[in-house]
């Protein structure tokens, strides 16, 4: 891996954007697009994934290029949020394993991990520390209504995750299980003053801060932080620098959620949006696509951190947490992949024939 002072401006702006594309293998221009920005990073989805074999190709490829590693990423929570349930056997959903206590919740991490580690990822975003409220959009991804309960859940979580070299990314800060609206859609208001959110939504994210690699800030809106105009968190130095940085004192690699949802299109999504998330604290910026828009963004933060010597020492600052958690990536080729494939699916029917019977 290329030593920071080695990096050249652009190498380091590359290293703020996490990105996605369309299909089994980034088509012609997003590769001329992907060589041109150098993401620090890649998501992948179902789109992405056609079988165990090409999936793992895929990874392999794109784990470093340009002599720098490369995050390699999927949401993972089990449940509706399982990405490589068509490769594997489904996983059932974080809630109903934590109702069946740590134990079951563990053997699911551990299984997890695994999954991740055979398809040649480095990156779960996951757990979530959302709390569980009832009839909200949250309800049935998150862990626990309790602040402790959930911290010790999610800790278990990390803690299995770690030991098959996975980074953690805890989301989505500083809470929005109490939404109502799907990000996805628009833009959920937050109705919690600052005091419930540190006693209560933010607390469990407290409790993770020296045991999370990652941490993924929520695009919900949190007047009670100080952003009366509807601001999502993602976007506020308020949330972000002010809050989880300094407050908090959070030391990890921030990221945002996926600034193609709708909580972001809703109040506009341009090339200064991501100028604008970077400034707010964010180490890294998280688009699932690969389009003419993220490039822009790229070249205007790269234009702006040239001329601003400010801009350039935050960007030192953000490079130099990620370039710290990448060089803990470790990465052994899994050897007869078949075999491991079969063994954790027989490992998956163990799970849900115990979640059936509990």
């Amino acid at each position: 891996m290329k030593e920071h002072s080695r990096l050249t401006l652009e190498e380091k702006v590359g290293q703020l954007f996490f990105l996605g594309f369309q299909g089994f293998a980034p088509d012609t221009e997003s590769q001329a697009r992907i060589d041109r920005i150098r993401p620090g990073g890649f998501l992948f989805f179902q789109r992405n994934i056609e079988s165990f074999d090409q999936f793992y190709s895929l990874t392999s490829r794109l784990r470093e290029f340009n002599g720098m590693p490369a995050f390699l990423a999927i949401d993972h929570e089990g449940g509706r949020v399982d990405r490589l349930k068509h490769i594997f056997g489904a996983i059932p959903p974080m809630a109903e394993l934590a109702a069946q206590g740590t134990s079951q919740l563990r053997a699911g991490a551990r299984i997890i991990a695994a999954e991740l580690e055979a398809a040649g990822l480095n990156v779960d975003f996951a757990p979530v520390l959302d709390l569980s409220y009832a009839d909200t959009i949250m309800s049935l991804r998150t862990m626990s209504a309790n602040p402790a309960e959930t911290a010790r859940l999610a800790n278990a979580f990390i803690d299995e995750l770690s030991r098959k070299n996975i980074f953690a990314c805890a989301k989505h800060f500083p809470g929005q299980g109490s939404s109502r609206l799907d990000p996805h859609f628009a833009l959920p208001r937050i109705e919690k003053t600052r005091r419930q959110l540190l006693q209560e939504d933010a607390l469990p994210f407290m409790d993770v801060l020296d045991n999370a690699p990652m941490i993924m800030v929520s695009h919900g809106h949190f007047p009670g932080l100080g952003d009366e105009k509807p601001t999502p968190a993602s976007l506020s130095s308020r949330v972000v620098e002010s809050f989880l940085r300094k407050k908090l004192g959070y030391r990890g690699v921030v990221l945002t959620d996926d600034l193609t949802m709708g909580a972001i299109t809703s109040v506009g999504l341009t090339p200064d949006t991501f100028l604008r998330a970077f400034e707010s604290g964010n180490d890294m910026m998280l688009f699932s696509q690969t389009t003419p828009l993220v490039e822009q963004a790229f070249k205007l933060i790269v234009r702006f951190a040239r001329a601003n010597e400010a801009l350039r020492k935050r960007l030192d600052e953000s490079v130099s947490r990620i370039l710290a958690l990448k060089s803990r990536i470790q990465y052994s080729p899994i050897r007869y992949r078949a075999h491991v494939k079969t063994r954790i699916n027989r490992q998956i029917e163990k799970l849900r024939s115990e979640a059936a019977t509990a």
